[in-house]
């Protein structure tokens, strides 16, 4: 038998204690043959590598590992005189400081994190034309909080704050004079992570700069940023069921990485594989997060409920969660649109509610596994995109558009004063007389 090692360098594998049951970064890897047909596939963590015995008529062989952006590496290995081959993945961070490291497996490849040449300006200011507002929701709403992160890294290619925040639902709003206002989910009950890198110039769409959210939860995070990219097959590489369920379990170690298991049985259809009775658990006992009683309330109705009663029930949780802030996780906006589908048109389901579901599916944008959305207000999303300062915002296009005026009424005025200009010098020739018209007509062209 032909044996093949898989090994991961995680370079920032010993810089943060993970959070509960997390374990560090997990990712899948696939070993296939010439053909593409797949031999083996399995999780790798730099704890645990990936092992696997092959058939001594196979030599030659590709390793494919896929990173939680979607971005792929893959090796190619053979067997010679050895039974045995070794492959080590590792990122390649440049050198713009090892405090960005974590955030590139969550990038594309053509971050310059990564090393890949992406060609960006070296604009040493460009995030001082960004403005940063975080918001908390608390009983009676959304309460803007004071920006104090406790520790702040800086480069021409990255910005980095560390947060540490209190269990609640948190925003962090930025914007800036041509960056749309946008908003972003982060995780409340402890220490978070937030990074902002410019995006590649070869990108025609979405915003100018990306942002990594992360809160420590390596494992789960990697699982809901596949599931944010529609990604399953890697997910479920990376996640077997009992994984997710173990997740779920640990949801007094951890209730955040306990939501990110119990949205990947949801989506797997795994949901049965649990109590109904840890759905009210983790919604009771962490009502402060907002997807808590939004995952309750989609397995209530995954189930089929019947009767006034369980529809009511149904209806509340809804509410609840609303009345919580929004979901952490994008995932949660995907579930939030199953829930709203099923329950509309019940006489529950006010007017209100249903304005504020539809408003926050609209205005999605795009942060990875985390919840973003456009808008001016934490509780108002809209799929309008307004740029400027705080307390003076316009319309992304407005600008655009005003310029484009302008310089069609500069262009107009110049085509009629040359056309009247050509026009008098002709008079001048022929009349003194009408000279003196001619020039006082000029003038009022020319003052006006």
């Amino acid at each position: 038998m032909n044996q093949l090692i898989v090994h991961l360098e995680d370079p920032i594998a010993n810089q943060f204690q993970p959070r509960g049951p997390d374990q560090g970064l997990e990712v899948p890897v696939r070993v296939m043959d010439d053909e593409g047909a797949v031999l083996a596939e399995g999780p790798l963590s730099a704890a645990s590598p990936f092992s696997v015995s092959l058939s001594p008529g196979v030599r030659r062989a590709f390793v494919r590992l896929t990173w939680p952006s979607g971005r792929t590496q893959t090796k190619r290995v053979e067997w010679t005189d050895q039974p045995s081959a070794i492959v080590t993945f590792s990122e390649n961070p440049t050198s713009v400081g090892d405090w960005s490291a974590w955030a590139v497996p969550r990038l594309s490849s053509k971050t310059p994190l990564a090393g890949a040449g992406a060609q960006l300006e070296g604009d040493a200011n460009r995030f001082d034309q960004v403005w940063l507002r975080m918001w908390r929701r608390d009983d009676k709403g959304w309460v803007e909080e004071p920006l104090k992160p406790e520790a702040a890294d800086r480069n021409d290619l990255a910005w980095q704050l560390d947060f540490m925040l209190n269990e609640s639902a948190w925003l962090l709003q930025l914007g800036g004079e041509q960056m749309s206002w946008r908003f972003i989910s982060l995780p409340g009950g402890g220490f978070t992570r937030v990074l902002f890198t410019p995006s590649n110039q070869s990108e025609t769409h979405g915003d100018p700069l990306k942002v990594v959210v992360t809160g420590f939860r390596t494992q789960a995070e990697s699982l809901l940023e596949f599931l944010a990219r529609d990604a399953m097959r890697a997910a479920d590489t990376l996640a077997p069921q009992t994984l997710a369920v173990d997740l779920f379990h640990c949801k007094f170690a951890d209730p955040v990485s306990a939501v990110a298991g119990a949205y990947y049985l949801l989506r797997r259809g795994d949901w049965e594989s649990v109590p109904l009775s840890w759905f009210d658990t983790l919604s009771t006992y962490f009502s402060w997060l907002p997807d808590t009683a939004l995952l309750y309330c989609a397995r209530l109705l995954r189930d089929g409920v019947q009767g006034p009663s369980n529809i009511t029930l149904a209806l509340g949780l809804l509410a609840r969660s609303l009345e919580k802030g929004w979901p952490v996780y994008q995932e949660g906006l995907t579930v939030l649109q199953e829930v709203f589908v099923t329950l509309r048109g019940q006489p529950g389901l006010l007017d209100p509610l249903v304005e504020k579901i539809q408003a926050v599916l609209s205005a999605r944008a795009w942060a990875g596994a985390a919840t973003s959305f456009y808008g001016l207000e934490p509780n108002t999303p809209t799929a309008t995109r307004w740029v400027g300062m705080p307390g003076s915002p316009r319309r992304r296009d407005a600008p655009r558009d005003t310029q484009r005026y302008d310089e069609a009424r500069q262009k107009l005025d110049r085509q009629i004063m040359a056309h009247y200009k050509d026009q008098i010098e002709t008079t001048i020739k022929s009349s003194q007389t009408v000279l003196h018209r001619s020039a006082f007509t000029l003038g009022n062209i020319l003052k006006r």
